[in-house]
């Protein structure tokens, strides 16, 4: 009976044009997405070959991810190239977006979509599950034969469920296809199954706000009053608390502006460069710019990773930001994955200071491995993943339980 309920919600589901709008929209979205992103990509690997640094030359660049046609994340600022000197590492020109609109608006890539588009579309096929039914009066004559109404709900949620997802997939592999055609972009095996690890979180993510759309669809007794509800709740979970985060965090831990510590810096070396015309141990003086500075940027980054560590713990309130950190770290282009990047910048500094300044060998190459999938889930996206599967499962279970009281005359 569970699977005749499901194939019902399915039957119903193609038959109505509410259906193929949606589906023919997401198509649209996310091809558009693809071939926007592409083309980005495709842009900064082209400004990458160009900025490359040479054998001799100390500066510390990464190319492009791949993986951020998909998710694009902080790829931008990962990508940028890094300028090694005495007095640290000074930030020059990267691999710019070649799309002038990514600087006033979000990038739209594929994430974006599944954040914002297939969010409302779930609560859409959710929102009227319960209330249209008793509306109809089909409500109470389904519930009149000895049929459960766990069977009922689940059915319910699973035929909706499928009804997304598999054209969602579908869609995504046709998209993916016709990226891997590009003999410029290149995917291994791992990032393949990084991007079946996204797309499972993913399927996840709209399984959540389906079941939120069939818990307020229990709670209400009319449609109208359901979406609503639900269009107030979408915005606030994923526009509002997302953002609340890194303002509260902000007014809790105090961190100095970019500005202010590149005047510091720019202290340290003057006052070390006066000293050196008049001392003629200029390694000395080398050194003592190299661990002034690394004291004041280590200091930084201490106070700027309390306020990252709060403001996520705040923004985990909507399961919409653990979402995007889950994906953007297994994408490879998260906030953990910039923080190990510019620790391997700071060790390759200190080691071209080493081998360079005081034992006078030749500059080395800059080299950086991205985390394995272990050490991502380790370090976050387990829980943020388990956080999404939870309100899952919390939403399904408060489902059943209004359904259970629901007066169905």
């Amino acid at each position: 009976m569970f699977w005749s309920i499901a194939r019902k919600e399915i039957v119903s589901n193609l038959l109505s044009y509410k259906f193929f709008v949606v589906i023919l929209l997401t198509a649209v979205l996310i091809f558009t997405s693809f071939f926007i992103m592409h083309r980005d990509y495709k842009q900064r690997l082209s400004d990458y070959h160009l900025i490359k640094p040479k054998p001799d030359e100390p500066i510390a660049v990464i190319p492009p991810n791949p993986l951020s046609i998909f998710v694009k994340g902080l790829d931008d600022a990962m990508t940028r190239s890094f300028e090694i000197s005495v007095i640290g590492v000074d930030v020059r020109a990267g691999q710019e977006s070649g799309n002038i609109i990514f600087s006033f608006f979000s990038a739209p890539d594929f994430i974006y979509i599944v954040r914002v588009v297939l969010s409302l579309v779930a609560l859409l096929f959710g929102f009227d599950q319960v209330s249209r039914e008793k509306e109809k009066g089909t409500l109470k004559l389904m519930l009149a034969n000895p049929l459960s109404r766990a069977k009922v709900l689940s059915g319910k949620w699973m035929g909706n469920f499928l009804s997304l997802a598999i054209p969602f997939l579908l869609v995504t592999l046709l998209g993916f296809v016709l990226l891997i055609f590009d003999p410029d972009i290149y995917f291994s095996s791992g990032d393949l199954f990084r991007l079946a690890v996204i797309l499972f979180i993913s399927l996840i993510y709209i399984a959540l706000f389906l079941s939120l759309g069939i818990l307020i669809s229990t709670l209400t007794k009319k449609a109208a009053a359901s979406i609503v509800i639900l269009l107030f709740i979408w915005a606030i979970v994923v526009f509002v608390i997302p953002n609340l985060g890194t303002l509260l965090a902000r007014q809790i831990v105090d961190i100095p502006s970019v500005r202010a510590l590149s005047e510091k810096r720019e202290q340290i070396w003057t006052r070390e460069v006066l000293l050196i015309y008049e001392d003629k141990d200029r390694i000395a003086h080398f050194q003592t710019i190299h661990d002034d500075m690394d004291k004041l940027e280590e200091d930084y980054r201490n106070k700027f990773s309390r306020l990252i560590k709060l403001s996520k713990n705040i923004n985990r309130i909507s399961p919409v930001a653990s979402f995007i950190y889950a994906v953007t770290e297994i994408a490879g282009t998260g906030i953990g994955e910039e923080d190990c990047l510019k620790r391997d910048i700071i060790r390759y500094k200190n080691n071209i200071f080493q081998d360079v300044v005081i034992n006078k060998k030749e500059y080395p190459a800059f080299n950086y491995r991205y985390r394995s999938l272990s050490q991502i889930f380790v370090q976050g996206a387990l829980f943020d993943s388990a956080w999404l599967i939870f309100f899952v499962i919390l939403f399904f279970a408060l489902s059943y339980f209004a359904f259970v009281r629901y007066d169905v005359r």
